[in-house]
C-alpha cells in the first residue's frame, strides 16, 4: 500500500446525509440479487466503513456481500457486529461492487444505522 492515501465517497452527494450507504436502518433488509444493488467500488484497493448507531446498546449484525463480473453473482463476505460508531477496512483487489445486509433484528432500544462507505486513493 503506499504511503500516502486520502479517502472519497463510495456514494456521490453533496452533504454527509446524501452520501450515505445505509441510512437510518432500523430493522433487518433483504441480501442484494442484481447485479445494480450494493456499490461500484472503482477499482479500489481498500475501503472504509464508518458506521454511526443511534439508540440505547445498539447491535447490529451484518452479511457483507462481493459482486463478480466473473461469475455474475454476489457471493458471501465476512460477517460483521457492529454496535457502536465503528470503522472496518477491507482490501477489496478485483470485486466489483459490494453491499451489506442487516441478518436479524438489532437489539437494543430504538436502534438505528447509519453507514458511509469511503474508497481509499493512494496519492
Amino acid at each position: 500500500m503506499p504511503k500516502k492515501v486520502i479517502t472519497r465517497t463510495g456514494v456521490p452527494g453533496a452533504t454527509p446525509q446524501d452520501r450515505k450507504m445505509l441510512d437510518t436502518i432500523t430493522s433487518i433488509t433483504p441480501p442484494p440479487s442484481t447485479k445494480e444493488d450494493g456499490i461500484l467500488l472503482n477499482r479500489n484497493e481498500f475501503i472504509h466503513f464508518l458506521f454511526r448507531v443511534g439508540g440505547t446498546s445498539p447491535v447490529f449484525s451484518l452479511q457483507l456481500w462481493w459482486y463478480s463480473f466473473i461469475t455474475g453473482t454476489w457471493h458471501k463476505g465476512e460477517k460483521l457486529t457492529v454496535n457502536d460508531h465503528d470503522v472496518v477496512t477491507l482490501e477489496v483487489q478485483g470485486l466489483d461492487r459490494v453491499a451489506l445486509e442487516i441478518t436479524s433484528s438489532p437489539t437494543g432500544i430504538t436502534p438505528v444505522l447509519d453507514c458511509w462507505l469511503a474508497l481509499v486513493v493512494p496519492v
